[in-house]
Formats: C-alpha cells, structure tokens, sequence
C-alpha cells in the first residue's frame, strides 16, 4: 500500500496505528490470530488507523480511497480465517453495527471464500514470517523501525 501511494516512513506511520493490550485485557476476536510486534511500549497489533476510533484513515464520503491496492485484511473484512486440520476455517470479526452490511447483498460463494482464504493465509504466513524473524533480532524495536523494515523488505514490495 505505501510503495503504490509512494507514502514515506512518516507518512506510513500516520496512516498506522499500533495497539497494545494492557495485561488481563481481552484480545479482540479479529487479533487472536494475528502475530504481535515488538514496539518501544511492548507487544502491538498494526492495523490502519482509525479516525475518532470508527473510520478507517482510508474511508471518505462511507467509500474505500485505496480499494483498488487495500491490503488482504480489508479485502477479507469482515471474514477471518485460521488454518485448521489441512482446511481453512472462518468466522466473522466484525457485530452489525460495525459492518451493517452482514447479512445484506449477495450470499458469498464458497469457492470466493476460499479464494480470499487462501489470498489472506499466504500473506498472514509471510507476515507472521517477517515478524518472527523482527522480533527476535530488534533489540532497539520500535514502531517507526518496524516500519522502515517492512517498506525496506522485498517481500512486501509490489
């Protein structure tokens, strides 16, 4: 998304926000299967900024401004998926009042849920891949260095 819009780290990390979970806090269902960072205020979840909490960044006039490049977690919302016994699993990450759109429009096909499963299973892995291997290397890890590591990486590059 950032090498399309030509966004800098800066520019990168407005559209960003990075969550952390104080301890004994409930993980939201859409995170449990998403790797955490280190970052300077610890273990974070990075996820597209939300204005005033609701919108994301990227919504103006209720309408995607990056839908054609927006990345697999957009494309799959509200779905979730787990790898399970050799299969995919899904849910739902999203209430009614957050996507008012479930249970409206077209019914999904199974083989388009299985296509976005598998879209968004292969990113997951190479993004829980690099963030293994950021974890147990950054000594000094902080948010903007996560950043300019993955704008840097050639896996995540167009």
């Amino acid at each position: 998304m950032s090498s399309s819009l030509g966004l800098s780290v800066d520019e990168t990390l407005r559209a960003l926000d990075f969550y952390v979970v104080s301890p004994g806090q409930e993980i939201p269902v859409g995170l449990k299967e998403i790797p955490t960072i280190n970052t300077e205020r610890g273990p974070a979840w990075v996820a597209l900024k939300k204005m005033d909490g609701k919108e994301c960044v990227f919504l103006k006039d209720n309408l995607c401004m990056i839908h054609e490049i927006r990345p697999s977690v957009c494309v799959s919302f509200p779905f979730i998926f787990k790898e399970g016994d050799g299969e995919f699993e899904w849910g739902l990450s999203a209430k009614k009042e957050i996507c008012p759109g479930i249970g409206t429009g077209p019914e999904i096909e199974p083989s388009e849920l299985e296509a976005t499963a598998g879209s968004v299973l292969d990113d997951l892995r190479d993004f829980r891949k690099f963030v293994n291997e950021w974890n147990s290397r950054s000594e000094d890890a902080t948010a903007r260095s996560f950043v300019e590591a993955v704008l840097s990486n050639p896996r995540f590059a167009l």
